[in-house]
C-alpha cells in the first residue's frame, strides 16, 4: 500500500459515514441524495393516505405513465446539461406521432418504416435547431420556441382534417401493452444488480490503486442491497399483476445507455465541459458546435420516442395527445432530478428519479381525490425546492473552489 493510498483511507475511516455527509452538505456535493429522500416521502404518505397506492395493480400503470415522460426528461436533460433549454421537443414529439399515426394508419406504410421515419424527423429537426443555435447564434429559447409554434401547427396540418387519430390495434399499442414474462423481469432485473455491483466495485477497486479516496466496503455493499432490495421489491409487486411493461424497460435501457456515454465516453466528458464553461472547452479543443448540434439531434429522437410511446400507451396519434404540460412535467423532472438550470452538472438518473417524483405525486394525489389543480400545485414547490437546493449547491461549490 502506498503512503498516499494509507492517508487517505485513514482520512476516510477517521471522518465516518456522518462527518463525510455532513461534508458533502457543505461543498453542496449531495448529489441524488435529496430527491431519492423524497421518494421515500412521497411513498409513505401516499401509501398512508390510500392503500393502493404500491399495489401491483397501481404500480404497473404508474411505470407506464412515468416511462415517457422520462424519455422526455432525458431529452431535456441532455439541453440543460449544455446550459441550454429546448421548449419544443414535447411538441415535436406530437408531430412525430402524428406522422407516424397518418403513414401507419391511412398510408398503410409498414410499421418499421414508419418507425424510422419517425425517428429520422426527430433526428433532422434537431439537426436544424441545433445549427441555427450554435451555427447562426440565435438563443436556443427563442429557436425552439418557435420550433414549439411550428410543430403544433405542423401537426394539424399533418393530421388534415380529421384531428382524431386512434392507434388501437396498430403496432405502437402492441409495444405499449406489452408485458414481459415474470422470469424475465427477474433476469433482467438481475442483471442489472450485477452490473452495477460490479461497475461500483471497479471503480472502488481502481480509486483504492491509484491512491484517491474511494467509498468503504460497507458503503458499497449497502448501495448494492438497496438497490437489490428496490429492484426485486417492485419486480415481485409488479409480476403480481400484468408484470413488467415494454414502455418502462426501454425507459431504463436508455437512461443506461445515456449514462454510459456521458460518464464513459469522451463524448460525454465534452458536454459537461462545454455545459460548465464554452470558452475554456473550445480552448481544450471540444468541438463546441458539434457538440451542440449533436446534443439537439440526440434530444431530437428521444422526443420521438417519447411520442410513439404516450401514442400507444393512449391509443392517440391526435392533436390532443401532447400538451405543454408534458414539456413542463419533463422540465420539472429533470431539475428536480437534480440537474443544474446553469449547466454541467447532472446525469440520466436525475431525469428518471425526476420522473418518478413527478409520476408519484400526480398519481398518488389522483388516487386521494385531488385534482389536475392541486397535482400542479404540488408539482411547482417540489420544483422550486429543487432549484433552491441547486442554488445552494452552488454557492457551496463555490465556497470550496468546486464552482
Amino acid at each position: 500500500m502506498t503512503r498516499n493510498s494509507f492517508i487517505t483511507d485513514e482520512r476516510i475511516s477517521s471522518e465516518g459515514v456522518i462527518g463525510t455527509f455532513v461534508r458533502r452538505v457543505k461543498e453542496g456535493q449531495l448529489g441524488s441524495f435529496p430527491v431519492i429522500l423524497a421518494l421515500i416521502v412521497i411513498v409513505i404518505v401516499f401509501q398512508s393516505a390510500d392503500s393502493n397506492f404500491i399495489s401491483p395493480a397501481n404500480l404497473v400503470n404508474l411505470s407506464t405513465q412515468v416511462a415517457f415522460l422520462a424519455i422526455l426528461a432525458l431529452g431535456i436533460n441532455l439541453i440543460l446539461l449544455l446550459g441550454e433549454i429546448d421548449l419544443s421537443l414535447a411538441q415535436l414529439g406530437g408531430l412525430a406521432a402524428s406522422l407516424l399515426g397518418v403513414l401507419v394508419v391511412r398510408q398503410g406504410v409498414p410499421p418499421a418504416l414508419a418507425l424510422v421515419i419517425m425517428l429520422l424527423l426527430g433526428l433532422v429537426v434537431g439537426a436544424i435547431q441545433g445549427w441555427f443555435f450554435a451555427v447562426v447564434g440565435i438563443p436556443a429559447f427563442v429557436v425552439t420556441l418557435a420550433g414549439l409554434l411550428a410543430f403544433t401547427g405542423l401537426t394539424l396540418t399533418t393530421l388534415g382534417t380529421q384531428k382524431n387519430l386512434s392507434m388501437s390495434d396498430t403496432f405502437a399499442f402492441d409495444f405499449a401493452s406489452f408485458y414481459f414474462p415474470a422470469i424475465w423481469a427477474y433476469i433482467f432485473g438481475a442483471v442489472a444488480i450485477i452490473g452495477f455491483g460490479g461497475g461500483i466495485i471497479y471503480s472502488k477497486l481502481r480509486r483504492h490503486r491509484e491512491g484517491l479516496s474511494a467509498p468503504s466496503w460497507t458503503s458499497v455493499i449497502v448501495r448494492i442491497v438497496l438497490l437489490a432490495a428496490i429492484v426485486f421489491g417492485f419486480l415481485i409487486l409488479v409480476n403480481q399483476d400484468f408484470g413488467l411493461a415494454m414502455p418502462f424497460f426501454l425507459m431504463i435501457v436508455i437512461a443506461i445507455i445515456i449514462d454510459l456515454v456521458l460518464r464513459k465516453t469522451r463524448y460525454g466528458r465534452s458536454i459537461y465541459a462545454v455545459g460548465g464553461k464554452v470558452e475554456a472547452a473550445r480552448r481544450a479543443g471540444i468541438r463546441v458546435t458539434w457538440v451542440r448540434i449533436s446534443v439537439f439531434m440526440a434530444a431530437g429522437v428521444l422526443a420521438a420516442l417519447f411520442g410513439f410511446i404516450k401514442t400507444g400507451v393512449t391509443t392517440n396519434a391526435g392533436s390532443t395527445l401532447v400538451s405543454t404540460q408534458d414539456l413542463l412535467n419533463a422540465i420539472a423532472a429533470a431539475v428536480i432530478g437534480g440537474t443544474s438550470l446553469f449547466g454541467g452538472r447532472g446525469t440520466a438518473w436525475a431525469a428518471v428519479l425526476g420522473a418518478l417524483v413527478v409520476g408519484a405525486i400526480n398519481n398518488g394525489l389522483y388516487l386521494i381525490g385531488f385534482n389536475s389543480d392541486a397535482q400542479q400545485i404540488i408539482t411547482a414547490l417540489v420544483l422550486l425546492t429543487a432549484v433552491v437546493i441547486d442554488a445552494l449547491s452552488r454557492r457551496g461549490q463555490r465556497y470550496v473552489g468546486r464552482g
